[in-house]
C-alpha cells in the first residue's frame, strides 16, 4: 500500500477514515464533506518561475564553506558553490525573500527517494478548512532500525543530510540568518497532492518554526505543466484598513493607531513556482508576511509529491499575534464579529 496505490484509489473522493487537520474554524460536518473545488484563477499579471531556478555560482572567496563530507552522493556537488548566488537572489526576491536551489541532489539519488516513497510509504488523508492533502508520518519519528526506515534508506540519508550542521549552516547563509540560528530539530514529512488537493493562503508561523522548505519529487519523466495546477503561490501584502479614531481625523504615521495595523495578503499571488523535480524552495517564515498557498491540483493521473518541512529556532518569532493561525483563532473566538480596529469577516 504505497503512496501511488492509495492516491489512485482516492483521486476522486477522500477515504472513509479522513483524518482532520489542525486548521481553525472547521467543524465535524465541514471536515467530513469534500470542500468546494477551487476554480482556476482569472488571468492576472504575475511573475512565474518554472525550471530555471537559481543554479550554482563560483565564489572562491566564501569564508569557511561547510564540509561536504556528509553530502557525498546525497546533495549535489553544485550546491555548496551555489550558496552565495542563492543568498544574493534571496535577499532581493519578491514579494518576500525566498530562494530556489536546483539541482538539490544527484538526479539518480533523488529518483531512488521517489521510488522508495511510492513503494513503501503510507499516507493518511488530512483535511481542514486550510488544506486537503495526503501526508506521511512525521519523519522525525522514524528510528534508524524501524521497518519504515529500513524500507527507505535513501530517504533517511536525505533527511539526515538536510538537518546536518553543514546543511543548516548553508541554509542560514542563503537566508541571511546568523550562524547558529537553526537548531537540530527535525520536522518534515512527505506530502502528496492529487486532483482537488490544495493549501489555502497562510504564513506558516507556528511555534519556533524559522525556515520553511519544500523539495519537489514530481515525476521527472512526466514534467509538471501549468495545466496540472499545484503551483506554489507567493503573495504580497498590505497593511489592513482600520477605523480611524477621533471621528475619522487624520492619524500621523508612526502613531499607536498605525502601528497596530496588521498586514493582509493580496487577493491574487504575485509570483508562482512550478513544482519542478529536484528543486528546493525555501523562505524565512514571518508573521503576517510570508503568505503563500498551493494552487489546487488539476492533474488527474499524476501526484504532486514533495517533502515539506521546517527548520526551527530556539524561540518564537516576534509578532506572533499577527500569525495566520492566531488571527484565525481570534476571529473564531469573536464569532466573526467586527473588531474595534475595523477588522471583520
Amino acid at each position: 500500500n504505497g503512496v501511488v496505490g492509495k492516491v489512485t484509489a482516492a483521486s476522486s473522493a477522500p477515504p472513509a477514515d479522513v483524518e482532520k487537520g489542525d486548521g481553525v474554524g472547521a467543524d465535524d460536518d465541514d471536515c467530513a464533506a469534500p470542500p468546494p473545488t477551487k476554480r482556476p484563477r482569472p488571468s492576472r499579471p504575475t511573475t512565474s518561475e518554472g525550471d530555471n531556478g537559481d543554479k550554482g555560482g563560483d565564489d572562491d572567496d566564501e569564508a569557511n564553506p561547510p564540509s561536504p563530507s556528509s553530502f557525498d552522493g546525497v546533495i549535489s556537488p553544485a550546491f555548496l558553490p551555489s550558496v552565495p548566488t542563492v543568498a544574493s537572489s534571496y535577499s532581493t526576491s519578491q514579494p518576500f525573500p525566498h530562494g530556489i536551489v536546483r539541482p538539490l541532489c544527484p538526479p539518480a539519488f533523488l529518483q531512488s527517494v521517489l521510488s522508495e516513497l511510492k513503494n513503501s510509504a503510507t499516507v493518511k488523508f488530512k483535511e481542514s478548512d486550510l488544506f486537503r492533502v495526503y501526508q506521511s508520518m512525521d519523519m522525525a519519528n522514524l528510528e534508524p532500525d524501524s521497518p519504515q526506515a529500513e524500507s527507505a534508506p535513501n530517504l533517511m540519508k536525505l533527511r539526515d543530510a538536510l538537518y546536518s550542521p553543514q546543511f543548516r549552516t548553508a541554509v542560514e547563509r542563503m537566508a541571511g540568518l546568523d550562524e547558529g540560528t537553526l537548531t537540530e530539530k527535525v520536522d518534515c514529512a512527505a506530502n502528496c497532492h492529487v486532483r482537488g488537493c490544495h493549501l489555502l493562503c497562510h504564513d506558516d508561523v507556528i511555534g519556533t518554526r524559522k525556515v520553511s522548505y519544500i523539495i519537489y519529487l514530481t515525476d521527472p519523466d512526466d514534467g509538471w505543466t501549468d495545466s496540472d495546477g499545484g503551483r506554489l503561490e507567493l503573495y504580497d501584502s498590505s497593511p489592513e484598513k482600520i477605523s480611524l479614531p477621533n471621528g475619522g481625523a487624520k492619524v500621523e504615521e508612526g502613531s499607536s493607531a498605525t502601528k497596530r495595523r496588521r498586514r493582509v495578503p493580496h487577493p491574487f499571488p504575485s509570483k508562482t513556482l512550478l513544482p519542478a523535480f529536484n528543486s528546493l524552495a525555501f523562505f524565512v517564515v514571518r508573521p503576517g508576511v510570508s503568505f503563500h498557498s498551493v494552487q489546487e491540483v488539476f492533474a488527474e493521473d499524476k501526484p504532486r509529491l514533495s517533502i515539506q518541512g521546517w527548520y526551527h529556532a530556539d524561540a518564537e518569532p516576534e509578532g506572533m499575534a499577527d500569525a495566520t493561525l492566531n488571527r484565525l483563532k481570534e476571529r473564531r473566538s469573536n464569532g466573526g464579529a467586527k473588531r474595534d480596529d475595523g477588522e471583520g469577516d
